[in-house]
C-alpha cells in the first residue's frame, strides 16, 4: 500500500472516501479490494472513523500517529465529502458561530436539511431539522451555512427546533444588527403567515423598523402560538402571538449595535 499512501501524504486530502480510495485501488493496479484497504489503513492508524460510512479522516505522517484533527465540523464536513451536492448547512447557534456572533459552538452541531429524507441521513451526532431556504448558502469555515437572516426566519419557522433559547439570547441581539430588509423579506416569500407573526414579534424590540416593514407586508392574520400549545408565558396583541417558549420578553431587547 506504499504507493497509496505516497499519493495520499501528496495529495494531504482531510476526509478520504470509498470511492475515492477505489480510484486509487485502481490507478495502483491492486488486486486487494477497496474495502480490505481501507480495512488495514484503519488498523495501521491511517484512516480515522469519522461516524460517517464509506468516509475517513486521513492522518498524515506529521501528526506522528493516529491523531484527529478534533474540527467540531467532522460530521458534516464527512457527510458532504460523500454528497457534495446535497441541501444542508449549519443553523442556529452552530450558524451564529460560524458567523462570529456566538463564541462557541452547541454540544450537536445544528444542522439544516432542504428535505425531510435528507435530514433522516445526516449523521445521527448531529441536530437536523428541516428547513429549505429561500436565500443562497454562505460558505463559511469550509461548509456552508445559513445566512443570517435564514438563521432567524428557520427560528421563527420551527421555534421547537431551537435547543435553547436562552443560549440563543447570547448572540440573537448581534445578528439582528446584520438584518437587512432586502434579504429578510426574500427569505419570508411566501412564508405562513405565522411565520411572519413570529419574526415580527421576536424582532420589534431589537429591530422595531424591520418588525414595521413586516406588518406592512402582511398584517398579523389570527392567533399564531410561539411555542407548543401550553401555558401562556406572554400575549402580544400587537402580533397576536400567544408565547409559550420564550424564556424572555423580545420586547424588551435591543441590538448590540
Amino acid at each position: 500500500m506504499g504507493g497509496i499512501l505516497e499519493d495520499l501524504e501528496l495529495e494531504q486530502p482531510t476526509f478520504v472516501t470509498i470511492k475515492q480510495l477505489a480510484q486509487l485501488v485502481e490507478r495502483h493496479r491492486l488486486r486487494t479490494p477497496t474495502r480490505i484497504v481501507a480495512a488495514r489503513l484503519r488498523e495501521r492508524g491511517w484512516l480515522l472513523a469519522t461516524g460517517q460510512r464509506g468516509v475517513w479522516e486521513f492522518a498524515p505522517a506529521a501528526t506522528a500517529g493516529a491523531y484527529s484533527r478534533n474540527d467540531p465540523l467532522t460530521p458534516l464536513r464527512a457527510f458532504l465529502a460523500q454528497r457534495p451536492t446535497a441541501r444542508c448547512a449549519l443553523t442556529f447557534q452552530a450558524a451564529a458561530w460560524a458567523h462570529g456572533f456566538a463564541d462557541r459552538l452547541p454540544t450537536r452541531i445544528e444542522i439544516a436539511a432542504a428535505v425531510t429524507e435528507l435530514a433522516r441521513q445526516l449523521p445521527s451526532s448531529v441536530a437536523a431539522s428541516v428547513f429549505d431556504p429561500r436565500l443562497p448558502y454562505q460558505e463559511l469555515r469550509g461548509v456552508p451555512v445559513l445566512t443570517a437572516d435564514s438563521i432567524l426566519v428557520h427560528m421563527t419557522t420551527k421555534p421547537g427546533a431551537v435547543r435553547s433559547w436562552t443560549s440563543a439570547l447570547e448572540w440573537l441581539p448581534e445578528l439582528a444588527t446584520e438584518l437587512s430588509w432586502q434579504p429578510l423579506s426574500l427569505e419570508l416569500t411566501d412564508r405562513p403567515a405565522a411565520t411572519r407573526a413570529r419574526t415580527g414579534y421576536l424582532l420589534q424590540g431589537m429591530r422595531p423598523d424591520l418588525a414595521a416593514a413586516i406588518r406592512e407586508m402582511v398584517p398579523p392574520q389570527g392567533k399564531t402560538w410561539f411555542g407548543p400549545r401550553g401555558h401562556l408565558l406572554r400575549h402580544d396583541n400587537t402580533w397576536q402571538v400567544a408565547d409559550t417558549s420564550l424564556p424572555f420578553d423580545p420586547r424588551t431587547l435591543r441590538t448590540t449595535a
